[in-house]
């Protein structure tokens, strides 16, 4: 096979095989940085919703606390309570005073008067009858005047440590109260006191009181409400306002689970014929104990990966969720609120589309420039291939023939002349045989260096032709001359042969040049003969 071409398929098998190693190396290393990016991708993703779902419960559980606090706090339960307080205040201070104005006016006694204003008190009711009207004396500790409903405490000193619940500092109630009264004539006071249960026990439960002087007698009349009442108000507040709190257009909504006394969800809007009820069992039991499990395990909060029933295209599908849970303490509630990642899946899904287009575009570029690169360096291999061996005949070229049959020169053979003494070259034909130019112009050199040696003894013979004639018969006289004309126009075709040859070295001879060749070797064989 040609070197060239042999070298040319080497050279593009190995383009060919840089080109894999190259291909596949990327496609490899694109491949990997594509996955790393997806990874990426989805713990972006995750963490996005995460801090979305942690946003949201905070925002939830801040108005959960808002409403709670407002329900326990004071200015909150003035405002709250206050009108009703001081309405019944108002209806017993009237009383008093006009007991008080019929003793200056001596229609009563002092101590019938406030005989009658105990009484008429003591029959003071609101609250579907569970709000009432007090009254103490001023002395420090003060000492119970009247009591609507705990009629044992009336004529005793009030200095039980069991009083000391007001204003959350463990002081005695009875002593705020009148302390309140000669400072600022009245006032509202908060402390904790004993009430029933639907079980029938006891428990302490936060009230809030109204107290006024009523400075003529040196009385201090109150009445309080128990405030559970006011947080059992902010307790609805808070469910509706959560009940109705949505995100991500109207789809992201909150639960709400009491764990104490039992399991229940508060709020499910999802499923609201499902609130107040006690969950025992079912994948909603399950779950609601993963969140329970949670909160304990997170310090009151975490998040939490699940799986879900979801309707799609009619169909009922597991969809992947992360939720995000809190405690509040306060009221025994677990806030939590959750967002479906299946738009993370769509989402890699999509990346994933990308990237593998991205891989796709980028082979098709690959493998075009590689066509293109090895289509020039086919074009470029063939025209080396073109090239060169016109260029290597071109310097090995041989005369053109013309005729079925061409002359070839065979190095000259020295024979024998007649005489004996001389040899001549001889030049044969051979029609099979073909020298180069320059072969034939050295036997040419050859020949007529060995035709002038013999021109030249001739001519010496000549020279002396006279003694040569006295020696020689007639006819040998004649047939020397004859060899001597024939030695020079042989000699002289010779030269033009090789003038013509050295002139046209690549040219090819016509027919002239064949048929003074086939003269000059004609005339060789007859000088030999």
């Amino acid at each position: 096979m040609n070197t060239t071409i042999k070298t040319a398929l080497l050279v593009l098998f190995c383009f060919v095989m840089a080109l894999i190693i190259v291909l596949t190396f990327t496609i490899h290393h694109i491949t990997e940085s594509s996955d790393e990016e997806i990874n990426q991708f989805h713990q972006q993703e995750v963490e996005r919703i995460k801090h979305a779902l942690k946003n949201y419960v905070d925002m939830a559980y801040a108005i959960i606390d808002s409403h709670y606090n407002d329900s326990r706090d004071k200015k909150f339960l003035e405002k709250y309570y206050g009108r009703r307080l001081l309405n019944i205040i108002d209806v017993a201070e009237t009383l008093l005073k006009s007991k008080a104005e019929a003793v200056k006016n001596g229609d009563l006694k002092l101590e019938d008067a406030q005989t009658q204003a105990m009484q008429e008190i003591k029959q003071l009711r609101y609250d579907n009858g569970d709000g009432y009207v007090w009254i103490i004396d001023t002395a420090l500790p003060p000492k119970m005047i009247m009591h609507p409903t705990q009629a044992s405490l009336d004529g005793q000193v009030l200095d039980d440590p069991k009083y000391n619940t007001a204003n959350g500092k463990k002081q005695n109630l009875f002593v705020a109260s009148v302390e309140l009264c000669e400072t600022h004539g009245k006032g509202f006071i908060d402390y904790l006191w004993p009430k029933q249960t639907e079980k029938g026990l006891e428990e302490d439960v936060l009230q809030l009181a109204h107290v006024r002087l009523f400075s003529e007698w040196k009385w201090v009349i109150g009445t309080a409400v128990f405030v559970d009442e006011a947080g059992l108000d902010a307790i609805d507040k808070i469910l509706n306002d959560i009940r109705q709190l949505r995100y991500n257009n109207g789809n992201g909504t909150f639960w709400i689970t009491r764990t104490q006394p039992e399991l229940k969800l508060l709020v499910y809007p999802e499923n609201p014929s499902l609130e107040a009820q006690t969950v025992e069992k079912g994948k909603l039991k399950a779950l609601l104990d993963s969140l329970v499990k949670t909160v304990e395990a997170k310090n009151g909060s975490g998040f939490l990966k699940y799986s879900w029933p979801k309707q799609r295209s009619g169909l009922t599908i597991e969809a992947q969720k992360w939720a995000y849970v809190k405690r509040y303490e306060a009221l025994n509630w677990i806030i939590n609120t959750s967002i479906d990642i299946d738009t993370v899946e769509e989402g890699i899904i999509e990346k994933k589309g990308i990237i593998n287009a991205q891989i796709k575009n980028l082979i098709i570029q690959i493998l075009l420039v590689s066509i293109v690169i090895i289509l020039l360096v086919s074009l470029l291999s063939y025209m080396l291939k073109q090239y060169f061996p016109k260029l290597k005949s071109f310097n090995k070229a041989e005369p053109a023939r013309t005729g079925s049959q061409r002359m070839s020169v065979t190095q000259p053979t020295l024979v024998s002349s007649p005489r004996g003494k001389t040899t001549t070259p001889i030049v044969s034909e051979e029609p099979d045989r073909m020298l180069r130019t320059d072969d034939c112009i050295k036997m040419v050199q050859e020949i007529s260096k060995s035709l002038i040696a013999e021109q030249s003894k001739l001519l010496a013979k000549a020279l002396n032709r006279e003694s040569i004639e006295e020696d020689m018969p007639e006819h040998q006289v004649i047939k020397v001359k004859n060899l001597a004309n024939q030695t020079y126009q042989t000699i002289e075709e010779m030269k033009k042969m090789v003038e013509g040859k050295q002139a046209t070295p690549k040219a090819p001879q016509n027919a002239n040049n064949e048929l003074n060749t086939d003269t000059v070797v004609n005339n060789l064989n007859n000088m030999v003969r």
